[in-house]
């Protein structure tokens, strides 16, 4: 775990890198071996309907055989759509022997050979790497660890010929993982061919669902950057200082900055809730890094920012003075911006600026979508059109969109190409219209419908791409959509899993109005 020196840091507050990026509870990453060709044509299209990234260890020798005795193997083109999707190739030897039983010489070719390989056909060269046969011992750790994040040493066998894996089973292990707050990384092959492959491949299609449903307690990413976060982590040094209310954490890390390039979150605990007697005169914390904001979520009682490990010191200063008083802020979106059938006075956005006395424009439509025109159904013009009848002046812009997109983008392809397409000229267009105006973006909670994974990432993607600050209400805001008796409380129907009532709006008043103060 990290290491702190700190000093004159008030015992109440806790200043801590969190364990997987987040705050989640856990981390899953999914690793497929061998490069059979169902990796790409059954597998891959099931992660991408989940928007779940994966890692696939291939064996350059035989990639292009589909006439293998044991699978047929992807095509090298094949190879190039995974990471252009987004997903990892890691390497898995050249020609997948048991690298104990080989000499020094044929070691290194292994290794060097498959790295070149995949780095010439993708230009891509492989940060991990995954042993044949799970066979290692401290030689072979040493040579295939060398320029690289991290290697395969465990796995959980994700398949039903040979380990047997059930539903029952599969959900035992994931939730021994949330429980023990651990990395899990399973190992699959094929599906019909290959090692272990699947009497009941739906099995394993309802893991992905499940990881992708679950966002908000377990992190599914690709084994590199899991690996990276894991190893940047349990390196990074923290110096902690607090002086005149003002805490300052300096960070440092030993790490080639050129592999180890994720992010960290840094949690803090026990800092006094603005309006209570320990902060009476403090409006919300502010950080700042490098000169630049960094979005503090609040997420329970522990505010969260991401860091970059290899930057200078990270101050969180409470703000005397009121950041929003008298500003304008245009919040444009569909029924969570309008309210559905209750007053937008009602919504947790309002009750911030009423309660800073802001300027405040309400552009929410029931039924509005980001990028699908629904004026036939009286639900109006899409928002990458809709966004320029607001009035021009804005000191803040908000999103808050994409439940009813998550809909539209599972009829086909077509349907998430346009998708995409018209987020980007929304955001663009924001950017045009409003070139000063303090621009972010509020997710949709949880919601477990297909399209929403998809739209979700797609959402995400493109706010790191325009830097727009993004809250992941997903995964922070605490909605427990799923949970009858949530909704029973607080939403407008118990049925409901998109609109709350002023009860469960007052619920994210002040997750809201911290990330709002923080921009």
């Amino acid at each position: 775990m990290s290491m702190f020196s700190v000093g004159m840091l008030a015992t109440a507050q806790e200043v801590s890198v969190a364990r997987f990026q987040g705050d989640r509870q856990c981390a899953v990453s999914l690793t497929f071996d061998d490069g059979v060709q169902e990796d790409y044509t059954l597998i891959a299209p099931h992660l991408d309907r989940y928007a779940l990234k994966a890692t696939f260890a291939i064996n350059a020798s035989v990639l292009g055989d589909l006439d293998d005795h044991y699978s047929p193997r992807m095509t090298w083109e094949e190879c190039r759509s995974l990471v252009r999707s987004g997903h990892e190739l890691s390497n898995h030897s050249w020609s997948h022997p048991h690298l104990t039983e080989l000499g020094d010489d044929s070691l290194h070719m292994e290794i060097a050979r498959n790295d070149s390989a995949i780095e010439k056909e993708t230009g891509k060269r492989p940060v991990t790497f995954i042993y044949p046969y799970n066979a290692v011992d401290d030689r072979v750790r040493a040579a295939t660890l060398e320029g690289r994040i991290c290697n395969r040493e465990y796995q959980f066998g994700l398949g039903q010929a040979d380990s047997h894996q059930t539903r029952e089973s599969i959900g035992q292990w994931l939730r021994q993982q949330i429980d023990e707050g651990s990395w899990g990384v399973t190992m699959t092959h094929g599906i019909y061919t290959a090692w272990d492959h699947w009497e009941e491949p739906w099995v394993l299609w309802d893991l992905f669902r499940e990881l992708a449903y679950k966002s908000d307690t377990i992190w599914t990413e690709t084994f590199a950057k899991v690996g990276a976060y894991v190893a940047e982590r349990d390196a990074v040094r923290l110096d902690v200082v607090k002086k005149k209310g003002i805490i300052t954490v300096t960070p440092s890390l030993d790490l080639d900055p050129v592999l180890f390039t994720e992010k960290l979150t840094l949690k803090v605990s026990g800092m006094p809730k603005p309006g209570t007697k320990a902060a009476k005169k403090v409006f919300g914390y502010r950080a700042v890094q490098d000169g630049k904001n960094l979005p503090l979520i609040l997420k329970g009682d522990d505010l969260l920012c991401d860091f970059n490990p290899y930057g200078g010191p990270i101050t969180i200063e409470p703000l005397k003075t009121d950041p929003l008083a008298g500003k304008t802020i245009n919040i444009i979106g569909d029924s969570y911006v309008q309210n559905h059938r209750q007053p937008y006075e009602n919504a947790w956005h309002y009750k911030v600026a009423a309660k800073h006395g802001m300027t405040y424009n309400n552009y929410g439509r029931n039924g509005g979508a980001i990028a699908f025109d629904r004026t036939n159904r009286n639900f109006g013009k899409a928002l990458y059109v809709r966004y320029a009848d607001m009035v021009d002046e804005a000191d803040y812009v908000l999103v808050v969109a994409g439940h009813n997109d998550a809909y539209f983008v599972t009829q086909s392809k077509d349907s998430l190409a346009a998708f995409l397409e018209h987020l980007e000229d929304f955001y663009m267009g924001l950017r045009n219209k409003y070139p000063k105006a303090k621009i972010a973006v509020v997710s949709p909670w949880n919601v477990s419908y297909e399209g929403f994974p998809v739209v979700m990432r797609a959402i995400q993607e493109a706010c790191e791409r325009h830097g727009f600050p993004f809250l992941n209400a997903a995964t922070t805001s605490g909605i427990e959509v799923e949970n009858e008796e949530f909704r029973r409380q607080y939403f407008q129907h118990p049925s409901d899993r998109a609109h709350l009532n002023p009860q469960g709006h007052d619920l994210l008043v002040s997750w809201g109005e911290q990330f709002l103060i923080s921009l």
